[in-house]
């Protein structure tokens, strides 16, 4: 397998701002006590390439020492962002008008390292590092700007591959999504639409030779459902290795993008970064080691699309862009190590769908020969009440920012 020079560029240039491998990063890490970080470059527009009649806006520029590295990000109330960073670091709402932040402030949310972002039914739901533990909180803003906490779940395992995103269905129900490092929590339905998962190996495996994941069993990364108070729970789906977020196309069909296992690369169970469609009951067959099932398992389902190399972070859709057709159907993907922000189309092909790929935003380097190399270290993307869509670089204590995505 060979690759560009410019995305091997691109690789080296985040490896450098991250310290870490092309695995999905590691939010949860905190900077060593040291001196107060200081703001770094970040890329600007004309560093950026966008797909044709779109244009990207550089909005606000994280101050590191006192706003954090963002990892998460929803839309609240009309014109109003809530934006995450990692261990210990502030959750930020920004008032959005006519294109520009008008006001920023910090939350009075006693829970940090929030990896999945919510607001629904005048609450705001949230995955992180709270009262109890790492679980998925409910919590209610009041008048003197605290926040009324209830604990739904917890899950016990935060990180690079705890527990993730949580969004809402068109059923009004909440799906969270969890990574392979999350033990299955107590109290699902014996109905579940997964259940009786097991590790079915006809052969030895092989663990990993850098011990990742070794120990970790069936299911892998899951998908639960439940209700907006969390009194009854489910299992949907599972397999994953280590997806971050979920997106509903228009058609009110889940789809996700797994990670892959880069130092697996060349091997015949290596599985290339993928978007799933989040079918009711499948098991995708994330296995430790050598016991990943290949696509053409007939107990499985193949991946709607291989995207390739890359660190999956968020996602959204593009209900409610002011974008043409085409781009309001579409899922959005985010891709952690090469910069891009990815527009996945959709097609209907029998039971499932099959799809095409386009970089919507990346380094302009990633399109033209000698363009501009700046690194763009996607985390999270949403669209706004004003049809825009926003989207949040940081992780891994990497400097944050703000963008906005008009069409024009």
């Amino acid at each position: 397998m060979t690759f560009p020079r410019i995305a091997l560029f691109l690789a080296a240039a985040a490896l450098a701002v991250s310290g870490g491998p092309a695995d999905p990063p590691a939010f949860a890490r905190q900077a060593k006590k040291k001196d107060a970080p200081q703001k770094k470059d970040v890329a600007q527009p004309a560093d950026l390439y966008t797909a044709p009649g779109f244009k990207v806006e550089l909005l606000y520029v994280a101050d590191p020492g006192t706003e954090g590295s963002w990892i998460n990000m929803c839309a609240e109330k009309p014109g109003r962002l809530v934006v995450g960073g990692q261990g210990g670091q502030p959750v930020l709402r920004f008032t959005v008008a006519d294109g520009k932040v008008t006001n920023v402030e910090k939350l009075k949310l006693p829970i940090s390292e929030t990896m999945g972002l919510l607001y629904a039914f005048d609450h705001l739901y949230v995955t992180g590092a709270g009262p109890k533990g790492y679980g998925l909180y409910k919590c209610k803003e009041q008048p003197d700007g605290t926040f009324d906490v209830t604990v739904m779940k917890i899950f016990g395992a935060g990180g690079e591959h705890g527990a993730h995103a949580v969004v809402l269905g068109r059923d009004g129900m909440l799906y969270v999504i969890n990574g392979n490092h999350t033990n299955v929590p107590d109290g699902l339905a014996p109905t579940s639409a997964l259940r009786n998962y097991a590790e079915d190996h006809l052969l030895p495996r092989q663990p990993d030779g850098n011990g990742h994941a070794t120990g970790r069993m069936a299911p892998g990364g899951y998908v639960l459902r439940t209700d907006p108070d969390g009194k009854a729970w489910e299992m949907v789906l599972g397999g994953f290795r280590n997806a971050y977020d979920m997106a509903f196309n228009p058609d009110g069909e889940l789809f996700t993008f797994d990670s892959d296992m880069e130092w697996d690369w060349g091997m015949p169970w290596y599985r290339p970064t993928r978007v799933n469609h989040c079918v009711s009951g499948v098991d995708f067959g994330w296995r430790y080691g050598t016991g990943k099932w290949p696509w053409y398992y007939a107990d499985s389902l193949p991946a709607t699309v291989d995207i390739g190399i890359g660190s999956p972070t968020g996602g959204t859709n593009g209900l409610g862009a002011a974008f043409p057709a085409k781009y309001q159907k579409a899922i959005y993907i985010c891709d952690w190590t090469y910069g891009r922000l990815i527009a996945v189309h959709l097609t209907p092909d029998g039971a499932s769908y099959k799809a095409t790929f386009e970089n919507f935003v990346a380094p302009l380097g990633l399109e033209k020969a000698g363009g501009p190399k700046k690194p763009l270290n996607l985390t999270d993307a949403v669209v706004g009440a004003d049809g825009a869509m926003y989207f949040t670089i940081g992780g891994r204590n990497s400097q944050a920012a703000l963008y906005r995505v008009t069409y024009t």
